[in-house]
């Protein structure tokens, strides 16, 4: 009897396929939550470079009017949640002795940065006389079951220059 045993195959797949189940699914999950977060990064970047190019299309602009660019930008982000974006959007200037200050900041759930000396700008686009509107995006990423990982900050920011004038003038930001 233990001979008949031992030479029976019956239900051998059966015990295999329920050693590499549990694999099988974290392979598959793990690969959808890594679709799901480089979609969410690439959202991201798409915010940042809305928001430039919005506000740099202006020669004049109201702080109203870059609130509206700001919610209408953070829309990109569905399904994603909305609220979870912190977008921001500043002038920065370069001025003839290629000191680097912000002139305004604008921002939707999060902090403006402060006028003055700004250290972000490449020694590249330090160009005497010049402006450019920077575009930020952070955002905290929770993966499904996020109880089980940490959320993932994603951040982009971007630099552009104006348009149609040689700065974005806001007097009331």
């Amino acid at each position: 009897m233990i001979r008949s045993l031992r030479n029976n195959a019956r239900g051998m797949a059966m015990v295999e396929f329920a050693m590499v189940l549990p694999i099988l699914i974290t392979l598959f999950l793990g690969g959808y939550q890594l679709t799901q977060a480089s979609a969410c990064q690439r959202r991201v970047t798409i915010v940042a470079r809305s928001i430039a190019d919005l506000v740099s299309r202006y020669d004049t602009i109201s702080a109203a009017e870059v609130g509206t660019i700001l919610d209408a930008s953070t829309q990109i982000m569905a399904p994603y949640d909305v609220v979870a974006a912190q977008s921001r959007v500043s002038l920065i200037k370069v001025d003839a002795a290629r000191n680097v200050t912000v002139v305004w900041s604008v921002t939707k759930n999060g902090v403006e940065r402060p006028t003055g000396t700004f250290t972000g700008l490449p020694a590249a686009m330090r160009i005497a006389n010049s402006y450019y509107v920077l575009g930020e995006v952070a955002y905290d990423y929770r993966p499904i079951g996020g109880q089980f990982a940490w959320p993932i900050n994603f951040t982009q920011s971007l630099f552009m220059v104006p348009r149609k004038s040689t700065y974005v003038d806001c007097s009331t930001c």
